[in-house]
């Protein structure tokens, strides 16, 4: 008799989840705010949407100076070191750019709250989306230097949308998380930056784990954005190893995040 409560709420709760989750009534003002983020971005900009394809490219191209003879010899196989950086400071900016604008969607956004309802997480998630079309638009040049470096794309590279959605889960996750502390505290995006540095070197974005110690290998295969690039990079031109276990990993860490941020 005890257990039917139990299955009552649990029930209840997961015919909730839609709902509570995924907003699927707030879709067309999800997308109405990604496009205002998208064109307030670039609104005053020469160069426009160019910045998302120079940015990383520029970046890329001084790494690739600097790491090239260090690291790209020690690449296992017949890994190009030009793909594996190009994809690693793409997936990174996908992040760090998307977690920066989730945080911060809500406390700029304020002003709204105060005239119509809208659930908070709408602001965050249309942030994270933003990035992802950045993210999409930055494949291209990721493609062209796949094919200059004499490789090819991967036939599994549509999984790198599936890898893209578990991004938007982890970075809106986050970003609801974060986004108490930006409204309370004005120095906390000053501590998101510096976090965020730190874990650029804390990911094998312009360095191989088998450059590192085994126990370094072990502390930043703990990192979930390591096993983030392994599959990404695995899926769009076979330019690293993904395991189950990255797949497994990135998927219950990107949903849980998003769950527990919610």
């Amino acid at each position: 008799a005890g257990s039917i409560p139990a299955q009552a709420t649990l029930i209840a709760f997961l015919v909730s989840i839609p709902n509570r989750l995924i907003c699927v009534k707030y879709i067309p003002v999800i997308k109405l705010l990604v496009g205002r983020e998208l064109t307030l971005r670039y609104k005053r900009s020469v160069i426009g949407v160019g910045w998302t394809l120079l940015n990383p490219m520029l970046t890329s191209f001084v790494l690739w100076v600097v790491f090239s003879y260090i690291f790209g010899s020690k690449l296992p196989g017949n890994q190009q070191y030009a793909p594996y950086l190009f994809a690693g400071i793409l997936l990174n900016n996908f992040f760090s750019q998307g977690l920066l604008a989730s945080a911060e969607s809500i406390a700029s956004n304020g002003a709204i709250f105060t005239k119509i309802y809208i659930p908070p997480q709408v602001f965050a998630i249309s942030s994270a989306l933003a990035s992802f079309v950045n993210f999409l638009i930055g494949l291209i040049p990721l493609t062209i230097v796949v094919y200059i470096s004499g490789t090819n794309l991967s036939w599994t590279f549509p999984l790198t949308i599936f890898i893209a959605f578990l991004m938007i889960l982890l970075v809106s996750g986050l970003g609801f998380i974060l986004s108490i502390a930006f409204i309370r505290f004005d120095d906390t995006r000053n501590v998101v930056n510096v976090s965020l540095l730190m874990l650029l070197y804390l990911t094998p974005v312009f360095y191989p784990l088998s450059a590192l110690s085994p126990r370094l290998q072990q502390i930043i295969g703990l990192n979930p954005m390591t096993s983030f690039l392994d599959c990404f990079r695995w899926a769009f031109s076979t330019n690293e190893v993904a395991s189950w276990g990255d797949w497994v990993y990135i998927s219950s860490v990107s949903f849980m995040v998003f769950y527990l941020g919610v």
